[in-house]
């Protein structure tokens, strides 16, 4: 088992006794409206249609914005400061997020993010997004110790038909939505600097409302052992994965499927060493921003828990392309990956073993999702190299190539990971 799927699986069960849960596999929050839900692969398709009308549309650059927003979000709610996020957290979802306790919050980890529901209303011109949110979060009560906290948010978001996407550059960053202005420049929804209300959705997803459907004081459980779930189901293959296979050679004649898994073989044994060793800033180059700083989380939490997590003799089986897709500004591959290897946690003072087996191989699958950048096509390289100069970049040239000094975004240059779900609860 692999990082953070591992530990979501143990805080679910754990909720599970002491929250509730529902048939369908989610929590239950007595106040929680109903949505009807759909599949992460049904969302999809259906928001498909948003790219009839904004071409610039891209769901890996939404959930970029949705987990940013996040963390800032509640990162302000922790300093009383919702208001200034009024242009894209609506009174409700602000009022919802300012009954939480306001006391500092120095850390939040978005370790899930789940698309529920997509839908259009004609009668309002607006789409309407549903999503879920698993996170870690630390608070810091003033002259207290600091006081960790496992949530699950159901987050509704609104936007009108007329709306454009963002830009890479500008995906996490947040200013007025019409015309650039600081936040500071904006109250109850409206930007003094431009006169003009912005938080209706017209330029910009919104956030209209907040359910938390469950918040566990408990901090991160590294320790004990987690059976697998879903290692013998089978293989989840997109229904489009033939027609993608073809339009991904018209659009990259160079794509080879063997070259990409050994890209992915690379990526697992960098990941794997760098996890041991502890030294996580090794894995930069193989993982987007995102997933590198949530899986920085649990390195500290290990470090601070006096526990360190050992892999051992981990390898890949056997790989499997399950779904190719494609937008303006990224093409996303999903595999299933099948591995095997020793799998354990100990404590650093000791030694003695608190969690897995060191003598026992753990056999799992997973499934990895890479993206790069639309505009990168070419062979696909085992190491990663400079998208300027070509130079191979070493592990400490995580953002800077030490040869020309271009600036590197990882997935410029080539795959790189962007998100690991587990098999129990992939549904394409």
């Amino acid at each position: 088992m692999f990082l953070i799927g591992l530990f979501l699986r143990r805080q679910r069960r754990r909720l599970m006794l002491d929250v509730g849960w529902s048939s369908a596999g989610h929590f239950v929050s007595p106040g929680a409206s109903h949505v009807p839900e759909e599949s992460p692969a049904e969302v999809r398709r259906k928001m498909e249609w948003l790219r009839g009308q904004d071409p610039d549309f891209s769901v890996i650059l939404l959930e970029d914005f949705i987990t940013a927003l996040y963390v800032e979000a509640h990162t302000a709610r922790g300093s009383n400061a919702l208001e200034k996020y009024s242009p894209y957290l609506r009174p409700a979802a602000r009022s919802t997020l300012g009954s939480l306790p306001r006391v500092p919050v120095s850390t939040v980890i978005v370790g899930a993010l789940r698309l529920v529901h997509f839908a259009t209303d004609g009668r309002t011109q607006q789409s309407r997004l549903v999503v879920e949110l698993e996170s870690n979060s630390t608070e810091e009560p003033p002259g207290a110790a600091p006081v960790s906290h496992y949530a699950l948010e159901r987050w509704t978001f609104v936007r009108s038909f007329g709306a454009r996407s963002r830009s890479p550059d500008r995906v996490r960053s947040f200013a007025c939505p019409n015309c650039g202005a600081p936040l500071e420049r904006t109250t109850h929804g409206r930007c003094t600097y431009c006169s003009q209300a912005v938080d209706s959705g017209q330029f910009d997803w919104v956030v209209e409302k907040i359910d938390l459907l469950a918040r566990e004081t408990r901090g991160p459980m590294l320790t004990g052992t987690t059976e697998e779930e879903g290692t013998e189901l089978p293989t989840v293959l997109d229904p489009g994965l033939s027609a993608a296979r073809i339009e991904m050679a018209r659009r990259d004649p160079s794509f080879n499927e063997q070259a990409f898994f050994g890209r992915v073989q690379w990526i697992f044994a960098t990941m794997q060493h760098a996890w041991t060793s502890l030294e996580w800033q090794r894995a930069r180059p193989c993982l987007t921003d995102r997933l590198w700083r949530a899986q920085s989380y649990w390195i500290e939490a290990y470090r601070q828990q006096g526990l360190r997590n050992v892999t051992e003799n981990a390898r890949i089986l056997r790989i499997e392309l399950v779904r190719i897709a494609a937008d303006r500004w990224y093409e996303a591959a999903t595999v299933r990956v099948h591995a095997t290897g020793l799998d354990y946690t100990v404590r650093t003072v000791d030694g003695v073993v608190v969690g897995g087996h060191r003598a026992k191989e753990r056999a799992y699958t997973e499934y990895w999702t890479l993206v790069r950048s639309a505009a990168r096509h070419g062979p696909t390289r085992a190491q990663p190299a400079c998208p300027q100069c070509g130079a191979t970049l070493t592990m400490e040239m995580a953002e800077r190539c030490g040869h020309c000094g271009t600036l590197v975004e990882a997935s410029t240059f080539d795959w790189v990971l962007s998100r690991i779900e587990q098999d129990e609860v992939y549904t394409g």
